[in-house]
């Protein structure tokens, strides 16, 4: 095997052991010691290839924020039905990602949710394709909705997004108190619907005068 190759092995099995560690414990939880511990890779070898902690963390963000937007986007060119139908389903191919790619659950949730001070600007460079996917993707639909007067579809988008910002902290919450996992994503998947109905719908009924 040329040197090059045994480099590249070399660097990928360091960045799915930081993966592993990241995710399960988060920036702040995370250590190298326990990546060259448990891992049986050596602390030279870690240092050989990357600066620090910061960088491995800023690539296992990176690379979350990769994959789960390139699936959002595929998803989101296979939208069909009416908008409530393809609010739910884009929602849920977002749900679909992470209970396919648990590591990333937990990488995403710590860094979208509750990152490092430090690290804050680069880690919102990183998720700005993600950001924006998100928010072309409402704005294209709400646009065929009639919506009330005095409301914008710019509006209700921005709003949208800042109240889901909060109602994820419950997400995070639950995935730090270490509740299973499909749990997580089973009663995660049901809240996103209901707000999706308020949403669209709000929660009065309407009644004739």
């Amino acid at each position: 095997m040329k040197r090059e190759e045994k480099s590249a092995l070399s660097r990928q099995r360091i960045l799915e052991a930081a993966m592993e560690e990241f995710s399960l414990k988060g920036y702040e939880g995370a250590s190298l010691n326990a990546v060259w511990a448990e891992k049986g890779i050596s602390k030279g070898i870690i240092y050989h290839h990357f600066r620090d902690k910061d960088e491995l963390y800023l690539l296992c963000v990176k690379a979350c924020f990769d994959h789960v937007t390139a699936y959002l986007q595929a998803a989101s060119d296979t939208l069909t039905g009416s908008t409530r139908d393809r609010l739910q389903n884009y929602f849920d191919a977002r749900l679909r990602f992470f209970a396919e790619n648990p590591l990333y659950l937990g990488i995403f949730v710590d860094a979208a949710y509750d990152p490092p001070e430090n690290l804050i600007f680069p880690i919102t460079q990183l998720r700005q394709d993600f950001d924006a996917l998100n928010i072309a993707v409402l704005t294209d639909l709400l646009k065929n909705e009639s919506l009330r007067s005095g409301y914008t579809v710019d509006q209700v988008v921005e709003d949208f997004r800042i109240y889901m910002d909060y109602f994820n902290l419950h997400f995070k919450a639950d995935v730090r108190k270490g509740t299973a996992r499909e749990d997580i994503l089973r009663e995660h998947k049901k809240r996103c619907h209901r707000q999706l109905d308020i949403l669209l719908y709000g929660i009065s009924e309407v009644k004739n005068k």
